[in-house]
């Protein structure tokens, strides 16, 4: 007999020696492409680092096409059900015109035999699924007095998540869908934790269908579910989702990551879910609410539980010791009373509260909000200040509590930036991520700032500068001011600056998020927006306002608009393309090296050695003369042979790597102290040059294959930044005012 276990196990097995039979290929295919023996030397001169790079892509490819830990999670014993798939716009659910494969169980009930005349109980699973979901159905029907439909709605257990959204108001009308070819038209729906918001649309566009409503630890309405406000929950859930799928796809794990609990389904689901009109639709619905909450759920406050039954009166509220998991812990006293509740439903009031107040946060969730609230700012600061504004305009906290809850989080991320300067030091500038927003130049501009008795000062009104907090505060730990004064003027900046901007979001927060209501599906769109907005002011608009501040933009715009002044990675990365596509064609890593085969080892290509492109022309008296000195040697025998070069062509001379493009690396020794100086413990072969005063061009030549004769295709004019001092200017000053020097 075949299990479902086994045929997992097959299916994995199955999948691992298809991915290996696919990687013996691409191997294969390496092999083919790699260079002869005796240009393997070149790969030697590969980085390790580089070549740690190009595995890990490798195998990102590889997970990539072949994620057959996906298809053991998705597989079924069961055939799915094909029913039509639907999308969320603009706060309505319409229909895409597409199938999509949705799993069900089924408990004493057949689709071509019905229900046997029992009622029939809709169960949908909270997020992220488990399988004790699929415990409680079976307890459901042990009663036999009940038929119990368990659906997996898109992304929840070996249902696809392939669909065009993952809200709980699609996966409504996908259940509806699927009941109606069971033939189901009447049934009773027990909705687990975030899925309450599928039972309420179900309420609101199949209300004649739904005979009860049970919630099992349900938020009920947007004010408990996290921050309570939809905008600032997509804001949290965007993070939260990029994380999924960085974690996703990003990394080499073959669709491992998709048998978690937590996936790009869960995030997604969260995300796209909306519960705006769960408030209104529960005032407006007249079935029987049966509403089971635990007294210590940490996630879900009881409350939540308590205001929806204050907003219908007619409904039945059961409250049990427990946390999060009670419903399935007592699940033996939690079955009965669903049944009782679905044979003996309670009668509708007939006047429901309209808008009972939001009682505020208390207990485990006063901390658990606090706490969010702290590692928002983390994140973003001011905006997790104007969220907090928005509640206390709710009432789910005190103003006292989301300023100090504020405060305390800006102030430990103010020190833990103060930490890293002060114990990684510079070196931490020059590895990633520090290096990708700090640059090292500006931190040697901040240390003359902060070696003056107003340094501190300097330091504390970086917190009224946006985009400034970081590197100034890593600035100040490298720089070790005085931690006990500088932590003193953090927590006065932090006092002065948290509670107005709280109480901006507590008096013009809510008439702010009515007008952003619309845009609340893209609320991720919102927040680069507002971003991008921030940063044309504070790196844009502010500058302008003083002189250094318009040259500073005079250089950004040149930047952008000269291609000589492009980033190198930038400049080139056609011709990259270019030589990958070619390489590929051609079956071979090292093909363009024959286009040059007497000029150095690869044909001049980028990352030959100088002295090899040289060597064919140090015959020639037109050429500079030149020496290479080895790493690999002592410093004593490059010492002798610089110095016997230096006396035979004196000084200046010119220092420069064996491997550099555009003057990376270029020095220009003046005396033999700065040749010893930078001759010391050398990292990598270098050329020392005869220095050729006047001017210098340089000409690109080339010739196609075929053709006798070339052409120039360019020549270009090397200039030195030069300024002269007139005894006024500063030397940065005198850089601002040179047209030239400002574009470098």
């Amino acid at each position: 007999m075949v299990t479902l276990e086994s045929r997992k196990l097959e299916i994995m097995l199955n999948s691992l020696c298809l991915t290996a039979l696919h990687l013996w290929s691409g191997w294969s295919l390496l092999r083919s492409m790699a260079p002869v023996a005796s240009n393997m030397s070149l790969l030697k001169r590969v980085p390790l680092k580089w070549w740690g790079v190009f595995g890990y892509l490798c195998l990102l490819v590889f997970s990539a096409a072949f994620p057959f830990f996906q298809a053991v999670e998705r597989y079924s014993k069961d055939y799915p059900s094909l029913v039509p798939a639907f999308d969320f716009k603009n706060d309505q659910v319409v229909p895409t015109g597409q199938k999509i494969s949705v799993h069900a169980n089924l408990y004493g009930f057949k689709p071509e035999g019905g229900s046997g005349g029992k009622p029939v109980v809709v169960y949908l699973h909270r997020l992220p699924w488990t399988k004790q979901g699929s415990e409680f159905c079976s307890e459901l029907a042990k009663s036999g007095k009940v038929a119990v439909v368990e659906p997996f709605m898109p992304g929840f257990a070996t249902s696809p998540g392939d669909v065009p959204s993952h809200s709980m108001e699609a996966n409504a009308h996908v259940v509806a869908a699927l009941l109606e070819q069971y033939g189901i038209h009447e049934y009773h729906v027990v909705a687990h934790g975030l899925s309450s918001v599928a039972a309420l649309e179900l309420v609101h566009s199949y209300n004649q269908r739904i005979q009860s409503v049970t919630f099992l630890s349900a938020p009920g309405v947007q004010e408990f579910e996290l921050l309570g406000n939809p905008l600032v929950n997509k804001i949290v859930y965007g993070f939260h989702g990029a994380f999924f799928w960085g974690v996703s796809r990003l990394t080499p794990n073959f669709g491992l990551v998709d048998l978690l609990p937590w996936d790009r389904d869960y995030a997604k689901t969260i995300f796209d879910t909306d519960l705006s009109d769960s408030k209104q639709i529960l005032q407006e619905m007249k079935q029987p609410l049966l509403l089971v909450h635990g007294n210590a759920d940490w996630l879900t406050p009881l409350d939540s539980a308590i205001y929806t039954s204050k907003i219908l009166p007619h409904s039945k509220l059961i409250v049990l010791s427990g946390g999060r998991e009670v419903v399935f812990q007592e699940k033996t006293k939690v079955v009965p009373e669903i049944i009782d509740f679905i044979s003996h439903p309670a009668k509708e009031s007939p006047a429901p509260a309209q808008n009972p107040p939001i009682p505020r946060a208390q207990g485990t969730h006063y901390w658990i909000l606090l706490l969010i609230i702290i590692l928002c700012t983390f994140v973003a600061e001011d905006p997790t200040c104007l969220a907090a504004g928005l509640m206390v305009t709710v009432g789910i906290l005190d103003f006292g509590s989301a300023t100090a809850a504020c405060f305390v989080g800006i102030f430990i991320g103010d020190v833990f930036l103060y930490s890293i300067g002060r114990y990684f030091g510079r070196p931490a500038l020059r590895k990633a991520p520090l290096k990708w927003f700090i640059k090292e130049h500006k931190v040697n501009q901040w240390s003359g700032w902060f070696s003056t008795p107003k340094g501190m000062l300097v330091v504390v009104s970086s917190r009224f500068v946006p985009a400034s907090r970081v590197p100034t505060f890593i600035t100040a730990g490298i720089m070790r001011l005085n931690f006990v004064n500088l932590g003193l003027l953090l927590m006065v900046a932090a006092l002065v600056w948290t509670p107005p901007l709280i109480w901006i979001g507590y008096h013009f927060g809510e008439s702010g998020m009515q007008v952003l209501h619309k845009f609340k599906n893209n609320a991720l769109w919102v927040i680069i927006g507002f971003l991008i907005f921030l940063h044309f002011i504070t790196h844009w608009l502010v500058p302008a306002l003083t002189w250094r501040g318009r040259r500073q933009i005079i250089m950004k715009v040149r930047n952008i608009l000269q291609p000589s002044l492009w980033p190198s990675w930038l400049l080139f990365l056609p011709v990259r393309i270019g030589v990958i596509i070619l390489s590929l064609r051609h079956r071979s890593l090292t093909a363009f090296a024959s286009a040059n085969p007497s000029f150095g080892r690869i044909g001049g290509f980028m990352g030959d050695a100088k002295s090899l492109l040289l060597r064919p022309f140090q015959r020639d008296s037109r050429c500079a003369p030149f020496l290479g000195l080895s790493a690999e040697d002592t410093n004593d025998i490059r010492w002798r042979e610089a110095t016997a070069f230096a006396i035979c062509h004196g000084y200046p001379l010119v220092l420069k790597p064996e491997v550099s493009a555009n003057g990376a690396g270029l020095r220009y020794v003046k005396n033999e102290e700065q040749l010893q100086r930078w001759l010391v413990d050398l990292k990598e072969d270098v050329i020392l040059q005869k220095f050729i005063s006047g001017l210098e061009f340089e000409v690109v030549w080339s010739r196609s294959p075929g053709k006798d004769n070339g052409h120039i295709m360019a020549v270009v004019h090397k200039q030195d930044m030069v300024v002269a001092g007139d005894g006024e200017q500063t030397l940065e000053e005198l850089i601002w005012l040179d047209d030239f020097a400002v574009s470098r």
